[in-house]
């Protein structure tokens, strides 16, 4: 009985100091853009695949951006803002120049990841979304960055709107 005890109490020790599943209150980041909807059309022009997984995180229960009316869409026409998500190579600026012209007004650019930014210096014919677009209206720096701070910038960012 004496080592069920003390096996018992190192258990709850041990969970005690375990960290906690972590918890996002995101009415605290987005409560102007709670019930409105905002359609955004994602510009892929061949990156790693980690900001793609950090956007589509956000459809994940954890944060559950389709319940602050955001989605994301297939077509431009169909969307509110473009979002950039790498660097534009030369064969992808006449496609992206297409989907700007598209998208509805006021016309919002963003541009998530550093190479979307400012461009990809180790390729010489890629672009960023300012030199392709003339305009980046939002500018989400990261290496990816995390679906929090994409969130919380698309939230802080609709506030300023």
């Amino acid at each position: 009985m004496f080592f069920y005890q003390l096996f018992k109490e190192i258990i709850n020790k041990i969970l005690q100091k375990r960290v906690k599943p972590y918890k996002i209150e995101l009415k605290s980041y987005a409560p102007s853009i709670l019930c409105k909807s905002l359609k955004l059309r994602v510009v892929d022009s061949g990156d790693d695949e980690s900001t793609m997984a950090e956007l589509y995180a956000l459809e994940w229960p954890a944060y559950s951006i389709q319940s602050y009316g955001i989605d994301f869409v297939a077509s431009p026409k169909h969307a509110d803002w473009i979002v950039v998500v790498w660097s534009i190579p030369q064969n992808m600026q006449q496609a992206t120049i297409d989907a700007y012209k598209v998208i509805q007004e006021p016309k919002v650019v963003i541009a998530i990841w550093d190479f979307a930014i400012n461009g990809d210096p180790r390729f010489t014919n890629c672009k960023s979304a300012k030199e392709v677009l003339w305009k980046v209206d939002l500018e989400i720096p990261g290496n990816p960055a995390t679906a929090k701070d994409i969130f919380y910038h698309i939230a802080s960012f609709t506030k300023k709107i």
